[in-house]
């Protein structure tokens, strides 16, 4: 019998996470209901594919979004913890490139540092 972890994040935008997820190349499909035996899953959430199964589901809370697997068949080569560290930094990532391009910032360099953090340099050009 399997058992769904449930995994919290601070994710909480659609458009942030499935860019994030692009980003991996990951497949995934959108408000797919599944069958959770007490309640349906659905509204934003976020289903992971690999190979036609289902492998991961971002499950909208109502402001966040929960990690949802079965780490008793957890077939991928990497520990979901592990996976969800590298997703939330590259969705932090994405969220910054986002907003700076609001106010008018351009990315200008990239750098993964030894530890494995990411610096980040970003320009604007002031037009007085």
């Amino acid at each position: 019998m399997s058992h769904l972890s449930k995994i919290k994040t601070s994710i909480s935008n659609t458009k942030i996470l499935q860019k994030t997820l692009d980003d991996y190349g990951f497949t995934y499909e959108c408000n797919t209901p599944i069958d959770d035996s007490m309640e349906p899953i659905y509204k934003k959430d976020v289903t992971v594919k690999q190979d036609g199964k289902d492998i991961f589901i971002f499950k909208w809370n109502g402001s966040k979004y929960l990690l949802l697997a079965d780490l008793e068949i957890w077939d991928l080569n990497i520990p979901c913890e592990r996976l969800l560290e590298q997703i939330t930094q590259q969705y932090s990532y994405n969220s910054i490139i986002e907003e700076s391009i609001k106010y008018g910032f351009t990315r200008t360099s990239k750098e993964i540092l030894q530890d494995g953090s990411l610096k980040l340099t970003l320009n604007r050009w002031n037009s007085t």
